[in-house]
């Protein structure tokens, strides 16, 4: 039953039917992902916990290394929790696609990026609120000190800071595995409609081989 329904996910599909579906995959399947994930997904709060505290708590120059190592972070996370979900047999085993086959299919390559960019965006602008709050906090208080002023933040500010930035990073992890599913059937698309085109041609070649025989056999 398993096999059957992973051949059900491996079609060939529009680009808006793998956006549609493979949010719909990433919800049925949230349980499951979350039980295999966590520990990933701590990992990632951690770094992007550090990521977030060393513009702000230590010095404004780190803001780009931070930017590069979150870049960094979210690429291994979305590798890792990838290869483990196909291990788990949550996603199937998919073979490499080759380069050509890509760039045949960049127009849907293209929408579904966009589409899950987008989608990334607004949730992560919509969950990480209160980061920014205590990030603005923390660049005023510094600001002030830097002015001459006492610092006006408790001592625990500090504490809490991190513990938001923990929460906001293990929420962002989830919120960077939504891009998976419509990923997940992209590829199953591309590479039954690359299954398909070889068929035909096949099918086509074949066809013109007979054809040319009848005509030398009638001659």
């Amino acid at each position: 039953m398993e096999t059957n329904k992973h051949k059900k996910l491996q079609k060939s599909r529009s680009s808006q039917a793998c956006i549609r579906e493979g949010y719909r995959f990433y919800m049925s399947h949230f349980r499951r992902i979350f039980r295999t994930t966590w520990p990933i997904a701590i990992i990632f709060a951690v770094i992007t916990a550090a990521t977030s505290a060393m513009p702000v708590i230590i010095a404004p120059d780190l803001l780009l290394p931070a930017i590069a190592i979150e870049a960094v972070a979210v690429i291994l996370l979305l590798f890792l929790v990838g290869k483990r979900l196909r291990k788990r047999g949550v996603m199937e085993q998919t073979g490499p696609l080759k380069l050509q086959s890509w760039l045949r299919h960049l127009g849907m390559i293209l929408i579904v990026t966009i589409v899950c960019i987008f989608v990334i965006s607004a949730l992560t602008l919509f969950t990480s609120l209160p980061t920014f709050i205590m990030m603005a906090a923390n660049w005023q208080s510094k600001m002030g000190v830097l002015s001459g002023d006492p610092v006006g933040m408790p001592d625990y500010v500090l504490w809490l800071s991190i513990g938001v930035f923990l929460i906001a990073g293990f929420i962002q992890a989830y919120i960077w595995m939504t891009a998976l599913g419509p990923g997940y059937l992209m590829k199953g698309s591309i590479a039954q409609q690359e299954k398909e085109r070889k068929e035909f041609y096949k099918k086509t070649n074949s066809n013109n081989h007979h054809e040319e025989a009848a005509i030398v056999y009638r001659s």
